[in-house]
């Protein structure tokens, strides 16, 4: 009962959020007429009007109210002394898609997906079980279809991990710690990747740099206690994961079983965090072809810097995939930093906020689209995972049976 009514909050709350973020951008096309001083201008007419072809020609070509005559209209200034600004409504940027773009950055995230599969299978076998690329990649897959399409409290990581239990049986801690390490990885090369890049434009995203930072210090501080057998005494360790409340103590204990199980495997952890920064790369560059596909006009090495801070704030498990959360990142960190590449736009925060929803819907579609390869692989599952499976694990976590090792001090 207790896991329903969480599940029924987080979609109340993603769909607060997704309200919240469309009833401030605009569907329809319009032509808004502004007068005034150039720094002060206001809106004097606004026109719903319908695009016909590409929003991007100048003069652009459009029809209204109903009639079908054709007409044309140049942004920028007016005989009437007025300046004409061309504003595409939110489905407009999807008809105008570039389909070749669109093509490579779907096959890009189709490469981060397979690169990821395979981390996780190097982490698997350090461990000792015996599951073979191939199951791992498959099993990833079907991670990948209940993060995105099935909605619940169970996240994919959970599914794709009882699977391999049921494929290795005995070896439950090794590959509960296999995810986390996974997961802790993937965040770090993350939040690495998007350290690096925004070195290279402090001016701008100086602010942003500071959060990032400040994270990847803090997680290091935590590393280097977790690692050093000196510092857990110092700071004794386990007298205060012994205190905290339950769940939250279970989890700290699995994630300090898991920094144990790879301890003696460095040269595994740093080439696994290496490889995520690359699978980033790839994964950051999907987004850029998608976008450049809608036309959205941000450079591509800004999204470097704000898709790596988005995808770290959706990686916290409120709805599915990032839903509404996503949309609302997309919306505020491209309507703010993207406005300066919008000139002589004068609502160039707006129409750059609607952009962004635009990317960050259709990205997200496409990726719902993409985790229906999973459900394939779910439907011919011969031992599939059922609610009994789910329920079972569920027990064992209640139960806290995972102890730490004996040497752990």
């Amino acid at each position: 009962m207790k896991g329903r009514l969480v599940g029924l909050l987080k979609l109340l709350f993603v769909a607060a959020l997704m309200w919240f973020v469309f009833r401030t951008i605009h569907f329809e096309d319009r032509l808004v007429y502004r007068s005034g001083a150039p720094d002060q201008q206001v809106v004097s007419e606004e026109r719903i009007v319908e695009i016909q072809g590409t929003w991007k020609d100048d003069p652009v070509r459009y029809t209204e109210g109903g009639d079908p005559t054709v007409r044309e209209a140049a942004s920028g200034p007016q005989p009437d002394g007025r300046t004409l600004e061309i504003a595409p409504g939110f489905l407009t940027y999807w008809r105008n898609l570039d389909p070749l773009l669109f093509a490579l950055g779907a096959l890009c995230y189709f490469v981060t997906v397979l690169i990821a599969g395979a981390r996780w299978w190097w982490l698997l076998r350090v461990n000792g079980t015996d599951v073979s690329l191939n199951e791992t990649l498959r099993f990833t897959w079907i991670g990948v279809f209940f993060n995105t399409v099935v909605p619940g409290a169970t996240g994919g990581d959970v599914i794709k991990a009882i699977y391999i239990m049921k494929r290795c049986p005995g070896h439950r801690v090794q590959v509960l710690v296999s995810v986390i390490v996974d997961r802790v990885l993937g965040l770090a090369s993350l939040a690495l990747l998007g350290a690096v890049v925004v070195l290279f434009a402090l001016d701008r995203f100086g602010d942003i740099a500071l959060a990032i930072w400040a994270v990847i210090v803090g997680v290091g501080l935590i590393g280097l206690v977790a690692f050093s057998r000196r510092l857990r005494q110092l700071v004794r360790l386990k007298w205060l994961l012994e205190r905290l409340p339950h769940k939250l103590s279970h989890l700290l204990k699995l994630v300090d079983q898991a920094v144990f199980f790879y301890r003696d495997h460095r040269i595994v952890i740093a080439a696994s965090l290496l490889a995520g920064v690359g699978n980033h790369v790839i994964s950051v560059l999907s987004v850029v072809c998608v976008g450049h596909a809608l036309g959205v006009g941000m450079p591509s090495f800004e999204y470097f810097v704000l898709i790596p801070v988005i995808n770290i704030v959706t990686a916290v498990p409120i709805g599915p995939n990032g839903w509404g959360v996503g949309e609302t990142l997309y919306k505020l960190l491209f309507g703010k930093y993207g406005a300066a590449h919008l000139p002589g736009v004068a609502n160039a925060a707006e129409a750059m906020g609607t952009r962004g929803v635009a990317l960050s819907v259709l990205y997200r579609l496409h990726l719902t689209f993409w985790s229906l390869l999973g459900g394939l692989f779910v439907l011919f599952e011969k031992d599939k995972v059922t609610r009994a499976d789910i329920e079972h694990e569920v027990e064992l976590e209640e139960r806290d049976d995972v102890d730490p090792p004996a040497a752990r001090s």
